[in-house]
């Protein structure tokens, strides 16, 4: 299922590249490494909530993740130098969740005035969060918005309910809530991340001939949207992530079914993963969770130069499951979730140089 359909849950619509990509359909490795290459951080339990709801990693190492409170509400949690504090939350709602923090401690998300944090029925509205405040993005005239990426320049990007129930992919910067522009035929779209630069990706839809719309993933470059088209020029695709190279992973449709891409160069290319890419530094490191076979458990994957690693057997054996791998920076460490001492935590892998 696209993310764009996941947007449902909280009630909106929702030269050397070259060498690695002639074998994108990935060589797997499956065994434990003799050395483990990451040392694991336990960061504590963390809850799961629905699945497009993840924490957050900037360049410098800061973290954002949600913890629940004595009062059963949610709040967005922030590692930083080694030290963790709450973040407040906005005037009036109860739960408030952070995905994408930068180099400064600012973070972003979205906060719900119910207690059941995926309640239907409650205001969600975008946030945007400091050490000491909280800030109400508002929308732009729907019921509902969501923060999904900042970067370093405090550009935000997401998603908001419009006055006539559609909704758009936003950019939110100087004080101001914008629509992102739209492509020919767009009924709906979303943005997901945003670089360096302030290019942002995600995904739009249009009109087709079957009663769903389809999906395109979509990149943005100053005021010029860029439809990335699919694999097979058929079906759907997304776009989740881009790094400050311009490179865009996301998860495009293939006849055997949901496939991860690379977008580089102007090319979508095939990685022969099935499962959902999270992440991409600019090494193009890629990571993300791997599609669970029959009565399996997902599992954290991390792509390099063309192999596919279980991130499992690059940690010390009988430590963590982890099952899903959803940031990685330029130092390489990757914010994970894994199952651990009866309960899912969430886990900082550091490279052991």
């Amino acid at each position: 299922m696209f993310a764009l359909c996941l947007l449902a849950q909280v009630g909106l619509l929702e030269p050397g590249l070259a060498t690695a990509l002639a074998a994108s359909r990935a060589t797997s490795s499956t065994a434990h490494a003799q050395t483990p290459r990451y040392e694991v951080v336990d960061l504590g339990v963390i809850q799961r909530i629905a699945a497009d709801i993840v924490p957050g990693l900037s360049a410098s190492g800061n973290i954002v993740i949600w913890r629940q409170e004595e009062s059963q509400a949610f709040s967005p949690v922030l590692y930083e130098g080694g030290t963790q504090k709450f973040l407040p939350k906005p005037e009036g709602y109860r739960n408030s969740f952070a995905y994408s923090v930068n180099d400064r401690g600012n973070s972003v998300g979205w906060s719900n005035t119910t207690l059941n944090p995926v309640d239907s029925t409650s205001t969600v509205h975008a946030t945007f969060f400091t050490r000491d405040r909280a800030v109400d993005l508002g929308t732009l005239g729907g019921l509902r918005s969501q923060a999904y990426a900042i970067n370093n320049q405090g550009v935000i990007v997401g998603v908001s309910g419009l006055k006539d129930n559609k909704q758009c992919a936003f950019r939110y910067a100087e004080g101001k809530m914008i629509c992102l522009n739209p492509l020919p035929k767009e009924i709906y779209s979303v943005a997901f991340d945003i670089n360096s630069a302030g290019v942002v990706v995600g995904g739009f839809a249009m009109a087709s001939t079957s009663a769903k719309p389809v999906e395109h993933a979509v990149l943005w470059r100053g005021d010029k949207p860029q439809d990335l088209g699919t694999l097979t020029g058929k079906g759907n695709s997304i776009a989740y992530a881009i790094n400050n190279r311009d490179d865009v992973v996301g998860v495009s449709d293939l006849r055997s079914g949901e496939t991860i891409f690379l977008y580089s160069h102007g090319k979508m290319t095939d990685l022969g993963i099935q499962g959902h890419a999270f992440a991409i530094n600019d090494q193009r490191q890629i990571v993300g969770t791997l599609t669970p076979e029959e009565r399996g458990h997902p599992r954290g994957f991390l792509w390099e130069s063309g192999t596919l690693y279980d991130i499992n057997t690059l940690i010390p054996a009988d430590t963590y499951r982890i099952e899903a791998a959803y940031r990685i920076n330029n130092r390489g460490q990757i914010l994970c979730s894994g199952f651990g001492k009866g309960s899912m935590h969430s886990l900082l892998l550091n490279p052991i140089d």
